[in-house]
């Protein structure tokens, strides 16, 4: 039996930073007590107890919310009955003081609203019709609708605009039905909810649609203006098979005769989206709204009309196309010697896919020669960056991705859903794209480093120490000597990935580290990217599909312009102020968190869709979280995570069990059995509920060995 590892928590050096303080909010399970408060509700704060801060409201299903303010490293909480009216997500005006517990304080007003929609199921009260929200944040407010529904609305999932929100002392708001999503539990009502319920709109408005009918089929001569011409350059695409849009194309030359020592020159071609994209029109506001493009099992919910990202935009084969080019010339070492970036128009001279280029660098020689040669030299180029890349300690996380398979005559049968950890040929294949947009990127930001530009640069803080010592305490219990404060380098956690490279339990460490390190965001003050270690970083290789790329294009074109270089045609856009920048950064950061988090609900909800077939079967799988409400499984096939309810354990086990206040094991307090990360359990499935997007296991026996 193992043995939970006695480390004890280290003290925390002060000022250093605790995710328990953190802007997430995170707080101890008992929540302070309402401050006293006047006749009025509200409390009175005196100026040396605290003070007034515009923050993010994020409310709990119970009542309360924690503030994040938008300036300064710390956490509001705010009582229930003290939200103003206020709802999830918006900007707020928060009073605060300094309470026994921390930073107490309520929603003085409300600035921006977050939330314009709510879903729910329609229901009939008398002669009136309301909505029953589904988010669990929305439960206490009675939504009355506005104006006539037909009744064969009622009881399906709807999509309503509101009209009136909450004030402060009364939950009721008014709403008007948009539409109709369908019948509860059904797949496409329960995708669309979760499209609304994440800020994700599949459908552009008319003005956007009227302004893509006047985007240009071809390339016309203004075009070319002001461009490099590197239409003679080999260029080519390299994506999925079922990729629509091609946002960039690679090309290398060889400097010289010798491939191993003589210097390389590589060129990443970037779809010039600003070129067609304006600042003040319509399909900027609603790109710089959307900010992000949303992938779904069964479809894609672009961040541009399909003319854009799919037509003029694309660098599709056999056409001339406008780019912007980064050329970078790369030593036999694999250091950078020289980039320079510009505005070119290019001629991609093929499409292949990751899987034909996988079976080419495997041998299959069934590609045509030249073809062939310069991918052999793509993936000559791509190792020596990627070996300069490991050597200052870059970051690389192996963790298997979940693939659902749907039937090609209807997307909403699910064929099987499979760990789509790629072979060693296919990884090689990504890999090589991945190097140069990664290098494309670094060049980028070091010119906008050096030269003070007003970019959003991708930044990733480095890990927090308590969630360091954290995951130190379940390696230890996994079995692997772990130093925290060894972790707080690149380099360091290179040299720990190294070390478990041949662990039984590396996937779950490697999981487990991943939840250890913070989350890249975007920013103007650029802090580096410590996953890459790289001191700066940019994205600029993708904005068919991401706002940040589109802006740092249009800062770039503007410094080429002024110095003379090739730009493109004019006018080209004055540099953003960096106020709002930072504004564009915070909400692309935001979006991203959206987008994602739509992503992950969807296949948890086709997950769940997929096991209402499988209830009753026994299938093993590995333990991968502990809460104080249960064990998160994830099984082996269907690759499908599913929880054991703290209850279900116990009566099943017909004993009490605890969990350590770490969340890496749980002990049976009769039989001392301990449950923890990375062991094998055999479950039965359930239930599978697709409203709650979740999968119920029941614990059958633990797998030895």
């Amino acid at each position: 039996m193992r043995v939970p590892p006695s480390r004890a928590m280290p003290k925390r050096k002060k000022g250093a930073r605790s995710s328990a303080s953190s802007k997430r909010g995170r707080r101890t399970r008992s929540t302070p007590d309402p401050a006293p408060a006047p006749r009025d509700g509200r409390p009175r704060y005196r100026a040396a107890e605290g003070g007034v801060v515009r923050a993010t409201l994020s409310v709990h299903p119970a009542g309360y919310a924690f503030a994040n303010p938008e300036e300064g490293d710390f956490v509001v909480f705010v009582p229930p009955g003290h939200l103003g009216g206020a709802l999830d997500g918006d900007t707020v005006l928060v009073s605060w003081r300094t309470a026994a517990r921390g930073r107490e304080g309520y929603v003085r007003s409300v600035l921006v609203r977050a939330r314009t929609r709510v879903t729910g199921v329609l229901v009939r009260r008398g002669h009136d019709w309301f909505i029953e929200p589904d988010d669990p944040r929305m439960t206490r407010y009675e939504v009355r609708v506005l104006g006539r529904v037909p009744k064969s609305y009622g009881g399906n999932l709807v999509v309503a605009t509101i009209v009136d929100y909450p004030l402060p002392g009364n939950d009721a708001m008014t709403v008007e039905v948009d539409r109709l999503l369908g019948r509860p539990g059904s797949i496409e009502a329960e995708e669309a909810k979760i499209l609304v319920e994440h800020g994700v709109d599949d459908e552009f408005p008319p003005e956007v649609l009227a302004e893509a009918e006047h985007v240009p089929e071809q390339l016309r001569p203004s075009d070319r203006v002001g461009r490099a011409d590197l239409t003679d350059l080999p260029f080519m695409t390299i994506d999925p098979l079922d990729a629509r849009d091609f946002d960039d194309a690679v090309c290398v030359e060889l400097l010289g005769k010798d491939p191993k020592r003589a210097r390389m020159r590589i060129h990443v071609a970037v779809a010039d989206v600003s070129h067609y994209v304006r600042p003040g029109t319509a399909i900027d506001a609603e790109a710089r709204r959307r900010s992000f493009s949303t992938y779904l099992p069964d479809r894609a919910v672009p961040m541009l009309p399909e003319v854009l990202s799919s037509g003029i935009c694309s660098l599709v084969p056999r056409r001339d196309r406008c780019a912007m080019v980064v050329s970078m010339e790369v030593d036999a070492r694999g250091r950078v010697r020289q980039s320079q970036v510009r505005a070119a128009v290019i001629h991609s001279r093929k499409r292949l896919t990751y899987d034909q280029v996988a079976a080419e660098l495997s041998g299959s020689r069934k590609l045509a020669k030249p073809v062939r040669e310069r991918l052999f030299l793509l993936r000559a180029a791509a190792d020596r960056l990627r070996r300069v890349r490991l050597a200052r300690g870059a970051i690389e996380l192996n963790l298997p991705e979940a693939r659902i398979l749907l039937d090609e005559d209807d997307p909403h049968r699910i064929r099987r859903i499979y760990s789509a950890r790629a072979s060693r040929e296919l990884a090689r294949a990504y890999n090589l794209i991945e190097e140069f947009m990664l290098a494309a990127n670094e060049a980028v930001g070091r010119l906008a480093a050096e030269h003070d530009l007003p970019v959003i640069y991708r930044v990733h803080d480095k890990p927090d120490e308590e969630r360091l010592a954290r995951f130190a305490a379940a390696a230890e219990f996994l079995g692997v000597s772990c130093d925290p404060e060894r972790l707080t380098t690149p380099k360091g956690i290179r040299r720990f990935l190294d070390a478990i490279a041949d662990h039984d339990k590396r996937e779950v460490l490697h999981g487990l580290l991943l939840r250890a390190m913070a989350q890249a965001e975007y920013d103007v003050v650029n802090i580096g990217h410590f996953a890459l270690a790289a001191p700066t970083y940019v994205h600029f290789t993708s904005p068919i599909r991401r706002y940040p790329d589109l802006v740092t294009h249009r800062v770039v074109k503007r410094y080429l312009a002024d110095r003379g270089r090739p730009a493109g045609p004019g006018p080209h856009d004055a540099f953003p102020h960096r106020k709002e920048a930072a504004r564009w950064a915070s909400h692309a950061s935001t979006r991203e968190r959206e987008s994602a988090g739509a992503e992950q609900d969807t296949k948890a909800l086709f997950a769940a869709a997929y096991m209402r077939d499988r209830i009753g079967d026994r299938i093993a799988g590995t333990i991968t979280g502990i809460v104080d409400t249960g064990i998160f499984v994830r099984l082996d096939d269907p690759f499908v995570d599913g929880m054991i309810r703290r209850q279900q354990l116990e009566a099943a086990t017909r004993e009490t069990w605890e969990a350590d206040e770490l969340g890496i094991f749980l002990t049976g307090l009769c039989s001392h059995q301990i449950l923890g990360l990375g062991d094998r359990l055999r479950v039965e499935v359930a239930d599978a509920s697709i409203a709650r997007r979740q999968i119920d296991l029941a614990f059958v026996e633990k797998i030895d060995g």
